[in-house]
């Protein structure tokens, strides 16, 4: 009989507890440094995976995406069924973004969710005028996107808007700024 420590040969069979193979293995620096480890000081609260609400109403659809999305572990994922659902009550729960299946979306009114929206749509034409039909619409997607466009898709729609200049803005600075040399410059002239 061989002992439960000694080593194995490669490819045979480990009989030993769950526990005694996690306890065989080193543990990682990298799992040591962990900020969460500290107690309160290592809390972080700019370390937070967004959150993200699925509204998709057939159940296997929205099980399919939100498995997709929980893969890397990036995004806080919850789901709804329904507008309605949504606007009833999510336990406090409030999402930085929604995907919204465009089927959901009824025709004729404007839905005020309190979240930033993409609207996941078959065609372009259908996923612009539905992502209109929102307060915070981000945009669309395909219904049949890939992961890495999903998660450009919300990366992108999360992302601080930043402000450009317009030329408007920008004219009318340099115009105050000659403008306020042209003053100084006539002063100097006149005291001399």
């Amino acid at each position: 009989m061989m002992s439960p420590d000694a080593p194995r040969p490669l490819g045979s069979s480990d009989t030993r507890s769950p526990s005694g193979l996690l306890a065989s293995l080193p543990t990682s620096p990298r799992v040591a440094e962990s900020v969460y480890d500290c107690g309160q000081e290592g809390h972080h609260p700019r370390i937070t995976r967004p959150k993200v609400l699925l509204v998709v109403g057939h159940p296997s659809i929205g099980a399919a995406l939100e498995a997709l999305l929980r893969i890397e572990d990036r995004y806080e994922v919850r789901r709804a069924q329904s507008l309605e659902q949504v606007a009833s009550a999510l336990d406090g729960w409030v999402a930085d973004l929604a995907l919204v299946d465009g089927v959901l979306v009824p025709g004729g009114r404007t839905e005020v969710l309190p979240m930033r929206t993409i609207v996941l749509s078959g065609n372009a034409r259908d996923g612009r005028r539905l992502a209109e039909r929102f307060a915070h619409g981000q945009g669309w997607l395909r219904k049949d996107a890939t992961a890495v466009e999903i998660r450009a898709a919300i990366d992108r729609a999360l992302a601080p808007s930043v402000r450009r200049w317009s030329t408007a803005i920008v004219l009318a600075a340099v115009m105050l700024v000659l403008i306020a040399i042209a003053i100084a410059w006539y002063l100097l002239r006149l005291r001399g």
